[in-house]
């Protein structure tokens, strides 16, 4: 039952899974530790300013802070999956999922950078994803950049994550030398406006000081248990699973549907693959999330049986439950 009522876009629906995520979140509410924000370390300037002043004293204002923004990049998800025909109906289960699937470590429940971060990278995608309808392209790539550009000012290393929107330029067919120069001016363009902001007050070598510190920094590799070793390779199956299935229905989609399909594939690979290196751990779940939340939507949605929609739904939500007890 619980498959069938979320997946439209009633009222009932819209309503109702804010209200499940909440359940997911609340041990982030009760949580004792000293620190209401989790993988914390040496901060950009905007981070130190804007948020860690208003809801990094306080746990309950860092629960809600993270809990809304995993809402806005969860529904943003879902807008995509909507706006760009990913899914065959209008639905709300994209969002319940990518609650799911960052609502296994506490750690990453709980606030840092990246979520703030996470929410700017979707929109930039969402940005570039519809310029193949828009007659001016360069100012989408430079729309997009600018976005994850103003998320790197929180989190440097998503300076990182710069080249994969150049994939997805490229997959869409949009990568020109315009394009490239439009996406590059973008970039540099929120860290441009900062500098002279710090140059005229005079810290123009602390402001690049913090930028190098954070693009060097090493967060820590998580320390996994038994549960996370189950867990982890459990939800990394049924993301393949969902890929796979993506593929066998790719001949049948539109031609720009496809390219779009390809973009959300390329971003799960990507995303997947840089939390292997040094730089980066468990903190960039929220940005691992988006793809897979959208393969299994539509993996679900293509189930023939609704028996089987419903069972591996539960399965998801018990496997989550049971990631946040046991890690």
């Amino acid at each position: 039952m619980l498959y069938r009522t979320l997946h439209n876009n009633n009222l009932t629906a819209f309503i109702l899974v804010p209200f499940i995520v909440l359940l997911f979140w609340v041990r982030v509410f009760l949580f004792e530790g000293v620190q209401p924000i989790s993988f914390d370390g040496i901060s950009m300037p905007l981070w130190e300013w804007l948020v860690r002043p208003v809801f990094g004293q306080s746990v309950f204002w860092s629960a809600a802070f993270s809990y809304l923004l995993a809402m806005m990049i969860a529904f943003s998800v879902n807008r995509v999956v909507g706006r760009y025909g990913l899914l065959g109906k209008q639905s709300v289960l994209p969002v319940l999922l990518y609650a799911l699937l960052v609502s296994g470590f506490l750690a990453v429940q709980r606030l840092h950078v990246v979520w703030v971060f996470a929410l700017f990278f979707i929109l930039a995608v969402e940005r570039i994803m519809g310029a193949n309808q828009s007659t001016k392209k360069e100012i989408r790539s430079l729309d997009a950049a600018v976005l994850v550009g103003v998320g790197s000012l929180m989190y440097a290393k998503g300076l990182y994550l710069y080249p994969l929107l150049l994939v997805v330029m490229g997959v869409l067919r949009l990568l020109t030398i315009r394009t490239f120069i439009a996406s590059l001016i973008g970039l540099l363009l929120p860290f441009l406006i900062s500098a002279g902001y710090f140059f005229i007050i005079g810290t123009t070598q602390e402001f690049l000081l913090f930028i190098v510190l954070n693009l060097l920094s090493n967060t820590g590799q998580f320390s996994h248990n038994l549960a996370s070793q189950i867990y982890l390779p459990l939800v990394g199956v049924l993301t393949l699973m969902g890929i796979i299935n993506v593929f066998r229905y790719l001949p049948m989609q539109k031609i720009i549907t496809r390219k779009h399909f390809r973009v959300i594939i390329w971003v799960i690979f990507l995303t997947s693959a840089v939390c292997l290196t040094p730089f980066f751990s468990l903190e960039l779940a929220p940005v691992v999330a988006i793809g897979p939340s959208v393969v299994l939507t539509f993996w679900f949605d293509k189930m023939s049986h609704r028996v089987w929609r419903e069972v591996m739904l539960w399965f998801l939500v018990g496997i989550t439950v049971a990631a946040q007890f046991l890690l």
